[in-house]
């Protein structure tokens, strides 16, 4: 079991037909939209290519916003404010500078501190790490960029040499490793109050997904139970304090808070996501189940109105959860799995009808392409998501896939085309 808080889906459906009856989601793939449709039925879907944004320009007469338009990350570039323009749409997002202060790595620290919580023990660094952080460390880039490639263990001091070389002239924050349980924690900030919801294990640097020890590879969802005594509650009550501040700050709409959970239950935060994440998919499955307005649609009420109905429940624990599958090496995609529903036939990916995660059974997965044929792409780029009707790592804090999720991952991988570029 677990406890969330939200709107409730009949009263928060009846608010967005009448607030956001024209409504459209822009993202890389529909992944997290999708989750939110069965719910929102009018929801659209607009297509956003990130590496095609750099000539955007915005309209020199933008037509007057006709609908509301939400992006998966609104702060990366213009490009989703050029795409709201030129639609006709009033992009939903939170305002910048707000975004800006919680998504740095190192101005978050002093939002942590006002709003009362505990972090590892950290320093703030220009050129050499002092003598009293010994120990392995945890050293960041302020800008950590969207995937946690910014972010490295250091536990030589060859490594902890070669870091600093290749960030020289930056401003790191460089933190005291603690050995723990990644969760994080999905909320979204209303003008009155904070709504937190499901708690879910972050699964950071699984080698068989990524050569970075701290990229981001999937999250699964979790139950209160599965962590000690305590630490569930503890998590909620971070999130709505971190939460809290946000909205001081003038911010509005989802975040994600990434937290460690230690086996003595203390709970410490790592840093501030100020937009959607990947997880918010599996995030809004669980609500939906719970009988609450997915988080798309709470983040456009919370941008649209005063206050919102909201209300804690006890819900059974999905056991859902996805990884994300990257390019190994250099090249032009030319071939690769279709998006959709599939089973494993003697290794291979076995197409079936359907796309609710909801209706997902355990041997099935739902695979999203982020990258589509004729796409250049590098080592390490998001090619898919692929979401799981059960776990798809160990519960601990260094995760190794399960036996059945690596069976997944090699089958997506034999159906991919790479040209060497």
């Amino acid at each position: 079991m677990l406890t969330i808080s939200g709107v409730p889906l009949d009263e928060g459906v009846r608010l967005l037909r009448q607030h956001a009856p024209d409504l459209t989601w822009q993202d890389r793939s529909p992944f997290l939209g999708a989750a939110a449709a069965p719910a929102i039925p009018w929801l659209r879907f607009a297509h956003r290519d990130h590496r095609r944004e750099s000539g955007l320009v915005f309209p020199a007469d933008p037509p007057a916003p006709q609908g509301l338009g939400v992006s998966f990350a609104p702060e990366d570039g213009t490009g989703a404010h050029v795409w709201a323009a030129t639609a006709g749409l009033r992009l939903l997002a939170a305002e910048p500078a707000a975004v800006a202060a919680a998504a740095d790595k190192i101005t978050s620290l002093e939002l942590f501190a006002a709003a009362g919580v505990d972090t590892p023990r950290t320093w703030v660094v220009d050129g050499e790490i002092p003598d009293a952080a010994t120990g392995p460390l945890v050293v960041q880039r302020r800008a950590n960029n969207l995937t946690g490639k910014g972010t490295r263990l250091v536990t030589t001091p060859r490594q902890r040499d070669e870091v600093l070389r290749e960030w020289a002239g930056e401003t790191l924050r460089v933190s005291a490793h603690v050995s723990g349980l990644t969760v994080t924690v999905s909320g979204c900030v209303t003008r009155c109050g904070t709504v937190v919801s499901a708690l879910s294990h972050q699964l950071v640097g699984i080698p068989a997904l990524t050569s970075y020890w701290g990229a981001h590879c999937g999250n699964q969802l979790i139950a209160d139970g599965a962590l000690p005594p305590g630490a569930a509650s503890r998590c909620r009550e971070v999130c709505a304090l971190v939460g809290d501040r946000l909205r001081e700050l003038g911010f509005l709409g989802a975040f994600g808070l990434d937290l460690l959970v230690t086996p003595d239950a203390a709970v410490l935060a790592i840093e501030i996501n100020p937009r959607f994440q990947t997880v918010v998919s599996l995030v809004q499955a669980q609500e939906r189940a719970a009988g609450l307005l997915p988080a798309l649609g709470t983040h456009t009420l919370a941008a649209l109105l005063p206050s919102l109905p909201v209300q804690d429940v006890s819900t059974t624990h999905l056991r859902l959860s996805q990884l994300v599958i990257t390019a190994d090496r250099h090249g032009v995609l030319r071939e690769r799995a279709e998006p959709g529903r599939y089973g494993l036939e003697a290794g291979r990916l076995r197409q079936q009808a359907g796309s609710d995660l909801l209706a997902l059974r355990p041997g099935e997965a739902l695979l999203w392409c982020h990258a589509h044929p004729g796409d250049a792409v590098r080592p390490g780029e998001e090619l898919f998501l692929l979401q799981f009707a059960g776990p798809a790592a160990s519960l601990q804090p260094e995760p190794e896939l399960t036996a059945q999720a690596g069976e997944w991952v090699r089958a997506v991988r034999r159906s991919v085309v790479l040209d060497g570029a």
